[in-house]
């Protein structure tokens, strides 16, 4: 009986010791954009902090919580259905990541000129995260909205 309690009592203090340990805040932002990439809501669940914050700063966009960012992302999927949003350099610090990225998608809504339909798109942008205990609790993007959408050329209507 004494030998059954020792070993209980072992157990319980390795289990946490033997947990897995959360996943890099560098890789928590990889699987986000992933997850982004795949027109897959529910799979953000996962990964944002309930007290989670992701700001799109051009499009005046500032959701709070998993559920503001879900109807945020599934509006973009509306509006960009096969978006691409790829990042080219990703950098952690403790548990910050900033990423430079870019974004190409076929876009219908409003434009910076008006609305469109079908116009294909293309940005260069970067994003800063916190990231803690494997999820995010501030997300912001930074691009320039405008320049994402080629100049008409002259003489078109």
């Amino acid at each position: 009986m004494k030998a059954a309690l020792s070993l209980a009592a072992c157990l319980v203090l390795v289990a946490p010791a033997i947990a897995e340990d959360p996943p890099s805040p560098k890789a928590v932002i990889q699987e986000y954009v992933s997850a982004w990439n795949r027109h897959d809501p529910a799979a953000l669940d996962p990964l944002l902090d309930p007290a989670s914050v992701h700001e799109d700063v051009p499009a005046g966009f500032r959701g709070k919580g998993p559920a503001e960012i879900k109807a945020f992302a599934g509006e973009v999927f509306k509006a960009q259905p096969d978006l691409k949003w790829r990042l080219t350099t990703i950098v952690q610090s403790g548990s910050t990541v900033a990423a430079e990225w870019t974004w190409t998608a076929t876009y219908t809504g409003d434009g910076p000129n008006g609305p469109v339909k079908g116009q294909k798109i293309s940005a260069h942008g970067a994003s800063f995260a916190v990231v803690e205990r494997g999820r995010i609790r501030r997300f912001v993007d930074y691009y320039d909205f405008a320049s994402a959408f080629p100049a008409p050329t002259a003489g078109a209507k």
